[in-house]
């Protein structure tokens, strides 16, 4: 065993006796165990003082990838040193094109696996750093990164990060570069596993009582900052939800008919385009040229490694992914609504919006045509976000004349909340509703399985008050058993939500009781912003009869606190409802100081105020 082992454990106490601040579950009657500093994830492993640290990195091979100059191809070579240890880190910048590594950890039965990251500074400010890691028994890699702010006298510090618990026996690691992403690796950390841990973990991963999260992604952000080149490229985005309670995916395909995967009947954004709003405009539209030239749809990657996961997808359309205003008129720019201008919403006074009309059968057609040919890829259900976004019917022509023949009156003349103006909105998204079932089951029995119910999920308002204004009779919707999940999307525009930051949990749960419906209250991944308030708003919302709950983005989490607690750790186990109650899912960060990387011993004197 060699000096460095204990390393860890020492500085470890050392931080946790210089911690300024202790964080408490926030909840009306602490128990005990919410009541004790949260703990590294490290040490919730009985044998966590057995841990072994491989601080020598460049025991990675191939060899001839390693230099000690920076080259775009190779992984570039520091010695580094902290208060407790030393030793020979890998690096990489933006612009690497470094190949892959295998580092042989020789371990046998199964251990606990952390990897030390740096923070990565942009001259005088902490930057982005990404990596892709994998044992050589996963199918894919997993993204991680260091989520640290830097130290006084911006020091650069090491952030311990969980990759995953794993049989080592011939069993090794990998590193990748992730694109345009600094990176650098420290040190890899492994802890033996006990026979009643290794027992735990496999009962956990089996069962599906706690599965009961949702994961959104958009369709768009799995693809632009990782430019994937291929299908393994892509699977990397998935392979974190793998022992995580995220079990049901809605997965959007990008707009209303604006699509990511080859399609007839929808368009790829931007497709058309030479030039580009934004950088990443331009690298998201290339890479899913790319993917098509090689035969790969990303719809389809994604509904297989869903299956790989024994996870449940959905396909997700968004009410108004029609057009955006300049300056990106000319990428998120749906071909059908430009052919179709007599279709258009028209406002209340006459101004016409860049919305299209669902009073307009033909649009409403034109979608089911998208959700049969995307289904195709074998997904288990469609979704209708309504909250991205409103409004779907105004005072257009379609809408007038149809309540001009059921009433009539000219709707213009009345109230713009007359109640039959509501009323004829909410028949009109209620026959849409029953269009999706329709080809819901269509769908079940063209596949052979005419008894199996394809899933419809909906995003919903927050209160039934926004509900009716914007022509959502989700009640009816259950009666008519018409849906099977409902996300209380509390973020929409125009409602109430935005100014409550909150959704009816209590409304949604009376409506569905005695249903199948089950109900998930939203949380944005990048709007969090403390494991405590999280912790709490949970656990009100699973008092007040949520089946589970919806993350929205569980990958974009900007705003998460710096060098508090680990994300992924907690939110990766929201179904967890007993350690949601007591508080174990919040760790302490391992956070492990810099003294020296190559010639820059850290000091009062920061090298890189002269640029």
């Amino acid at each position: 065993m060699s000096d460095n082992l204990s390393w860890h454990l020492r500085f470890a106490l050392l931080f946790s006796l210089l911690s300024t601040s202790a964080t408490y579950l926030a909840a009306a009657e602490p128990t005990s165990a919410q009541q004790q500093l949260p703990r590294p994830h490290s040490e919730q492993w009985q044998n966590f003082k057995q841990a072994e640290c491989i601080t020598d990195l460049t025991r990675c091979l191939p060899a001839d990838a390693l230099s000690n100059r920076r080259q775009h191809n190779k992984w570039k070579v520091f010695e580094y040193e902290t208060a407790e240890f030393s030793g020979k880190c890998i690096s990489v910048g933006r612009e690497s094109s470094a190949p892959d590594l295998t580092l042989k950890l020789g371990k046998e039965g199964w251990h606990a696996v952390y990897i030390g990251l740096s923070s990565i500074t942009d001259l005088v400010r902490p930057a982005k750093n990404n990596v892709e890691v994998k044992f050589t028994s996963d199918p894919a890699y997993t993204r991680l990164s260091n989520r640290l702010d830097l130290g006084p006298q911006r020091r650069d510090v090491l952030e311990e990060v969980f990759l995953g618990t794993v049989d080592l026996t011939n069993n090794d690691l990998q590193f990748s570069t992730v694109y345009h992403m600094p990176a650098r690796i420290h040190y890899v950390k492994t802890i033996p596993l006990t026979d009643e841990e290794v027992a735990r973990l496999n009962a956990d991963r089996t069962q599906q009582k706690t599965k009961t999260a949702v994961a959104t992604f958009d369709g768009y952000t799995w693809i632009h900052p990782f430019r994937p080149q291929n299908r393994a490229d892509l699977a990397a985005t998935f392979s974190a939800y793998r022992d995580s309670d995220f079990k049901t995916w809605w997965f959007q395909v990008g707009g209303a008919d604006l699509v990511h995967h080859p399609s007839q009947v929808g368009n790829l954004m931007g497709a058309q385009l030479d030039t580009f709003p934004r950088e990443v405009d331009r690298e998201y539209v290339e890479s899913v040229r790319h993917l098509h030239q090689q035969g790969i749809d990303p719809l389809k990657v994604a509904v297989e490694e869903a299956h790989r996961q024994q996870a449940e997808i959905l396909i997700c359309l968004r009410a108004a992914g029609w057009k955006a205003a300049p300056p990106w008129e000319e990428f998120f720019m749906s071909e059908f609504y430009e052919a179709h201008p007599e279709w258009r919403c028209i406002d209340y006074d006459g101004t016409p919006t860049m919305h299209l009309s669902y009073a307009a059968e033909e649009v409403q057609d034109h979608l089911i045509e998208v959700y049969r040919e995307a289904l195709q890829r074998g997904a288990d259900g469609a979704g209708f976000l309504f909250h991205r976004g409103m409004p779907m019917i105004l005072w257009e022509e379609p809408f007038c004349k149809r309540f001009i023949k059921e009433y009539g009156k000219d709707p213009r003349q009345l109230a713009e909340d007359d109640p039959r103006v509501l009323q004829l909105r909410a028949t009109i998204v209620t026959e849409f509703m029953r269009k999706i079932r329709k080809l819901l089951d269509e769908v079940a029995t063209q596949r052979g399985t005419p008894g199996r119910r394809l899933k419809l999920a909906v995003s919903t308002f927050s209160t039934p008050a926004d509900n009716r204004k914007f022509g959502l009779e989700v009640e009816r919707w259950i009666d008519e058993k018409l849906i099977d999940q409902i996300g209380i999307a509390w973020f929409a525009y125009y409602t109430s939500g935005l100014k409550s930051r909150s959704g009816d949990t209590a409304y949604y749960a009376r409506i569905t009781e005695g249903t199948d419906v089950k109900i998930f209250p939203f949380y944005i991944g990048w709007k969090m912003e403390s494991a405590d308030s999280l912790l709490k708003s949970v656990a009100r919302d699973n008092e007040q009869g949520a089946d589970g709950i919806a993350v929205w983005d569980p990958n974009q989490f900007v705003t998460w606190q710096k060098g508090r607690h680990p994300y992924w750790p907690l939110v990766s186990k929201l179904g967890h409802r007993q350690h949601i109650r007591d508080g174990s899912l919040i760790f302490k960060p391992t956070t492990i100081p810099l003294t020296r990387l190559g010639e820059n011993y850290y000091s009062r004197w920061y090298p890189n105020t002269g640029f």
